[in-house]
């Protein structure tokens, strides 16, 4: 279909990523206000390299592409309110590398050393944004379906999870800063109103659409799931709750919104890549040249936002 010539160029095409390198090296020079964004855009591209290296290994997409990295990579140029350089930006980071550990457990023989790295990564992630550890009782679900659950395995699992705060208690406590150790603690109790006034108009604008497009890959991967292997129907199945127990948790509790949001876009790429690589027929050529219009949009107004704040 003619629909899906364009479709398929860019899906398929070898010139898609470095055309997005280009664009997202141009957003973020247009767009830098601070020399600590290029450590922030720097993060960006190690997660975009743990994106490929996770779809070349573990084969996510039956066809040679780079259109999830690509997603990501612009949407995350495109979102320029989360350009400034916090310790929050590497969450998304640690999230896809405990993702990566994770898939390396599906039916190992040992699965005992990734699963203690899947959890050590949350860990880590704690100390940061003490409120990813609600997203443990979701990897350990899914250690069930990729035969990885045991007795040995949960345990490295509670290592991993402890591990950092066995040092960080250590350092608290031989400096008198115990405050140090008690605060990520106290934090993951601590729930904040649902305030939805204090979100910017782009940050609802960029959620609602990586939202939207979370919704109609999941969907249609659901539909499609079938033409997959059972390897690859379970590292999606992941994704896909991943993404909706971050879209959930963002609506729960907005206040941490930003620290979300690149959880649910990289559980976007990985599906919408998937929808947009493989199918072909009338509703996905003219969704694809929608959302690459829409995509197109929102950097344009995000940035138009930027400026027109300062």
């Amino acid at each position: 279909m003619n629909l899906n010539r364009f479709q398929i160029q860019v899906a398929t095409g070898r010139f898609t990523l470095p055309v997005v390198v280009i664009v997202c090296l141009l957003g973020w020079g247009i767009s830098l206000r601070e020399w600590s964004e290029l450590a922030s855009m720097a993060i960006i591209g190690l997660i975009g390299y743990v994106m490929i290296e996770a779809n070349t290994t573990f084969t996510l997409i039956r066809t040679r592409t780079s259109l999830p990295v690509s997603i990501y990579g612009w949407m995350a140029t495109a979102l320029f309110f989360l350009h400034p350089m916090e310790w929050s930006n590497l969450i998304p980071l640690i999230f896809i590398l405990s993702v990566f550990q994770l898939f390396r457990s599906y039916e190992s023989s040992s699965p005992t050393n990734p699963i203690y790295h899947t959890f050590l990564f949350i860990g880590l992630g704690s100390l940061i944004f003490p409120q990813i550890i609600y997203f443990v009782p979701l990897f350990w679900g899914s250690m069930i379906p990729f035969r990885a659950m045991s007795g040995r395995s949960f345990l490295a699992s509670l290592l991993g999870v402890i591990t950092p705060y066995w040092f960080l208690f250590g350092y608290a406590f031989l400096y008198d800063k115990m405050e140090l150790f008690w605060k990520p603690i106290q934090e993951m109790t601590h729930f904040y109103p649902m305030a939805y006034n204090q979100l910017t108009l782009p940050e609802l604008i960029s959620w609602g659409i990586i939202t939207l497009l979370l919704i109609i890959s999941s969907i249609h991967y659901g539909y499609a799931a079938y033409m997959d292997k059972t390897r690859t129907r379970i590292y999606h199945s992941f994704v896909a709750f991943a993404g909706f127990w971050a879209t959930l948790f963002s609506i729960l509790q907005p206040v941490h919104l930003q620290e979300l949001m690149p959880i649910q876009l990289i559980c976007m790429a990985f599906l919408s890549g998937h929808l947009f690589s493989l199918t072909r027929n009338r509703f996905s050529g003219i969704l694809f040249i929608v959302i690459f219009a829409v995509f197109i949009l929102l950097m344009i107004f995000n940035l138009w936002m930027q400026y027109f704040n300062s």
